[in-house]
């Protein structure tokens, strides 16, 4: 069958051998050549979804997004067509993310925009609850945890969905992968001057009162449809179907339609969630995260097939990421002495970032021998005690590096290089522990450069094989062990002083930090080694690729561990990065800097370094 595209057209479905519909005569073209109408998904307030067939890729599935507006073809419809392609683009701009389907094109034709989108094979909650009826408290509460990190991230690079609701929340059939769909880019347009309709109410019974105000939608009115949709789930009755009473919206009395009453835990989140007052709500997902987090612990929740329970089983079942005792006293014990040193080329800058001190130092590590003449080289990092994150006055720093606080560091190993790609191909080639990994997975190839395009998952499994083939516990270093190795005592923002220079770190040098130099900006990683060491004799700590952390995300450093151990939840879904990259500013190569990603991300600009503990002794 072909679809006709005209929105007003009553039956579109047609025979494949009609050139024109034969309910509106309209002719039943190729949309741009490319793609063949199959049938209509779905009729929304701003135009249709239809299930395409891509005719340039194999006739791969696609879904394609249509707007409609007021006064369609003609050039006043311009005031809405050139919002939605530059909603469309910011849209594709968003980090490449697991979560979101990829855009294919987005362009006009007779005045019209398209938005072409990958097809995802899942079923939709709005599905869910149709077939199986609603959702349980604890259903909603895994719902919670594994969907609000995927918010905080298109949140934090500036995308809003502004259409959140049960149809557009997937779970992928293939893996299980939650994935949001039916983002609504056309910012600009006002719904206010939309007739009332059934359709418009509808649709738009998740949408916060400011959202009328088109220049109003913040985060937080993600939040409040996110809330909204947590009572369709948990009632089984979308908003606009339940009954005003006594003059009172859905807003008021929704718990009334509740099989069991909701836990004191748990209705304070959706009553803060669904206030009518952008001011009263929450301002982020990670604080709303933060609370559920709070409530959750110690309960088993249902995670059927989500990121966020193959995860825990990830990290709970792997020997190398068993988090220390808060209460365990650092290891005194001393390298050994027969222990064979390098000469590290170590260099230090002055504020302005010219080079007031270069030298060589002995360090002492431990080599692994991978096989076909690769090693792997672990530096010895000795016990000490520091001041983890930054201070109030540091430039550019962010709250999430705070509060400071003293940690008490045991002695260990870690990776002299970034882990290279050599170095990963041969690991990957050596039997599973728990799952498969790509064994070529970089986008900048070359033996000597760091692997990169690997998520935590698949580095867990890394470590994993190499404990397996050594005997030893390797795994990745915790935040606070990476963050005092890359310091190598020093208490500036970088190791090498008060600012970075791109001629002792690969990163995007085009934006200076403080009163140093501008640089170069090279756009790919470099060979590991290319730059001087810091005084552990560590390099690469600062840009080329952010390191992956044995953590799961915190938002602060409230209640960290102050022993140097592993910070880690029951229920995660982001990790923690560390040390900037090829293409990011000197602010995020700051020792302190740190961001989160979703723990299966996979980018060109994420790699990881290996951490040994002295839990296992380190011998040749």
């Amino acid at each position: 069958m072909v679809c006709c595209l005209n929105p007003k057209c009553e039956k579109p479905l047609n025979p494949d051998t009609s050139n024109f519909c034969q309910q509106c005569g309209t002719p039943l073209t190729l949309l741009r050549q490319r793609f063949k109408m199959v049938r209509l998904l779905g009729k929304g307030v701003f135009g249709n979804t239809y299930l395409a067939e891509d005719r340039d890729n194999l006739y791969e599935p696609c879904v394609v997004k249509q707007l409609i507006c007021q006064a369609q073809g003609t050039e006043t419809s311009q005031t809405v067509v050139e919002p939605f392609l530059q909603g469309a683009e910011q849209l594709r701009r968003l980090k490449k993310s697991q979560h979101i389907p990829s855009i294919l094109a987005y362009f006009e034709e007779n005045y019209i925009p398209y938005l072409v989108q990958e097809y995802i094979n899942g079923q939709d909650l709005q599905q869910v609850i149709e077939s199986q009826g609603p959702f349980s408290e604890n259903q909603v509460r895994s719902l919670l945890l594994e969907l609000l990190p995927v918010l905080q991230t298109i949140h934090d690079q500036g995308v809003i969905h502004r259409d959140l609701k049960p149809a557009h929340i997937m779970r992928q059939h293939s893996d299980g992968k939650l994935i949001l769909v039916g983002f609504c880019v056309s910012k600009q347009i006002n719904l206010s001057r939309l007739q009332q309709t059934d359709s418009v109410r509808e649709n738009n019974s998740y949408a916060p009162p400011e959202v009328f105000a088109v220049d109003k939608a913040r985060p937080g009115s993600d939040l409040y449809s996110l809330g909204a949709t947590c009572v369709h789930l948990l009632t089984g009755v979308a908003p606009h179907a339940l009954p005003i009473q006594g003059g009172e919206v859905w807003v008021d009395h929704w718990q009334q339609h509740l099989s069991q009453p909701l836990s004191a835990e748990l209705r304070p989140i959706l009553e803060k969630l669904l206030q009518t007052d952008l001011a009263e709500r929450y301002t982020s997902a990670l604080e709303v995260l933060r609370e559920v987090r709070g409530i959750t612990q110690g309960i088993s929740l249902p995670l059927p097939q989500a990121p966020s329970a193959q995860a825990s089983q990830t990290a709970s079942s792997s020997p190398s990421f068993r988090p220390q005792s808060k209460t365990q006293r650092p290891q005194q014990t001393k390298p050994k002495p027969s222990l064979p040193v390098f000469q590290a080329e170590v260099a230090q800058v002055d504020a302005n970032g010219q080079l007031i001190n270069h030298q060589n130092l002995d360090i002492s590590y431990i080599q692994e021998d991978l096989g076909k003449g690769v090693t792997l080289e672990v530096v010895h990092i000795p016990a000490g005690r520091f001041s983890m994150g930054s201070p109030p006055n540091e430039q550019h720093r962010q709250q999430t590096e705070s509060p400071q606080h003293i940690v008490t560091i045991p002695e260990f190993y870690l990776g002299r290089y970034p882990v290279t790609q050599a170095q990963w191909r041969l690991v990957a080639a050596l039997p599973a522990v728990k799952r498969e990994i790509d064994a070529m997975p970089s986008t900048f190839t070359g033996d000597n450069r760091p692997v990169e395009g690997v998520s935590w998952f698949d580095v867990v499994e890394f470590c994993n094989r190499l404990s397996q083939l050594t005997g030893k516990d390797y795994h990745l270093p915790s935040e606070a062990t990476w963050e005092y190795a890359c310091r190598a005592e020093s208490k500036t923002p970088f190791a090498f002083g008060e600012t970075l220079s791109t001629e002792i770190a690969n990163y995007d040098g085009t934006v200076a930090y403080g009163n140093g130099p501008t640089g170069r900006f090279r756009q790919q990683t470099t060979s590991v080694g290319k730059f001087p060491a810091n005084q552990y004799g560590l390099y690469d700590m600062h840009g080329n690729v952010w390191e992956w952390c044995a953590d799961h995300w915190h938002g602060s450093y409230g209640n960290a561990p102050v022993d140097g151990s592993v910070w880690q939840d029951q229920y995660f879904f982001a990790c923690v990065l560390r040390g900037g990259a090829w293409n990011t500013q000197a602010m995020s190569c700051r020792s302190a800097s740190r961001i989160w990603e979703a723990a299966s991300e996979q980018s060109n600009h994420i790699g990881f370094r290996v951490a040994c503990s002295l839990a296992k002794p380190v011998s040749q």
